[in-house]
């Protein structure tokens, strides 16, 4: 009985291993500069990683996100956070930022507010993202209604520029070809600072923060993202679980994302559905 046991532990343990050797690790893409020993150059998105390879990190914080063929993700880090490190994989490895749940899509506090537009970078995918805020603390009508306010460098001299943003109801509305323009003209990024948002509360003012947006490489991130919603599909991953894993990515390598634009983007490139 005893030698049987032993038997079927010993078969399960070489089945577990052919299945670990198995597995393939992808490179999603990388944060900083970070140089393989075994390909003699930077990580790029698609290289297939070998797991007895040597990472050189440029930067202490520097990163190279990795996705699993059975869908885990991966982060390599440097551990010695010292710039010019040197470190085995298996020194680097950690898990990836986790899938993020969205329980409430409803912003409610000027906590919530500030942590969702201010503390890391807004990213835009779509061309329109919508906000749902809660109407009860924060009305949007005509006399109370979020605003962009900000010093804009027109051609030598600063001017002070106050922009309100639509609304529908509860929902607030960004639109990526509007944000950065004036009397319906465009204006250079560079040329503006100081872009806070901004509360008006029928003649009191609430600054929230100062709002960094960001536009990310469409093309490259499309790349990235096709990359696991081909493996979640070959495994089987739900459209919930692939949204979520998807924020979360967004959001260890780029910055805040909104639901409602992510969802609506993978649906339209990547052919995720919607629930």
């Amino acid at each position: 009985m005893t030698r049987r046991i032993l038997t079927i532990l010993l078969v399960n343990l070489i089945t577990f291993s052919a299945i670990a050797q198995n597995l393939t690790y992808y490179v999603l893409t990388m944060k900083g500069s970070v140089i393989s020993k075994n390909m003699g150059r930077e990580y790029q998105t698609g290289d297939i990683l070998t797991t007895d390879d040597e990472l050189t990190f440029k930067g202490e914080t520097d990163m190279v996100g990795l996705i699993r063929s059975d869908g885990k993700r991966f982060v390599l880090k440097n551990s010695k956070e010292k710039k010019g490190a040197r470190i085995n994989y298996d020194d680097a490895k950690m898990i990836g930022k986790t899938r993020v749940e969205w329980k409430n899509l409803t912003l409610n506090t000027v906590d919530d507010l500030r942590e969702y537009f201010c503390e890391s970078p807004f990213i835009f995918l779509d061309s329109v993202a919508k906000i749902r805020i809660n109407q009860k603390t924060f009305a949007q009508n005509g006399a109370q209604f979020f605003y962009f306010h900000f010093l804009w460098n027109n051609r030598g001299k600063v001017e002070t520029v106050d922009k309100k943003l639509e609304s529908k109801k509860d929902t607030l509305i960004l639109k990526q070809s509007s944000i950065f323009m004036v009397d319906k003209k465009p204006i250079a990024q560079k040329d503006i600072s100081e872009y806070t948002l901004m509360y008006y509360n029928r003649g009191e003012l609430l600054r929230l923060g100062l709002f960094n947006v960001v536009f990310p490489d469409q093309e490259k991130m499309k790349q990235e993202i096709k990359i696991m919603v081909d493996i979640y599909n070959k495994n089987n991953i739900s459209p919930k679980i692939i949204q979520g894993d998807c924020e979360a990515y967004i959001r260890q390598f780029y910055g805040g994302i909104d639901k409602i634009n992510l969802v609506h983007w993978l649906k339209v490139n990547m052919g995720v559905p919607e629930k």
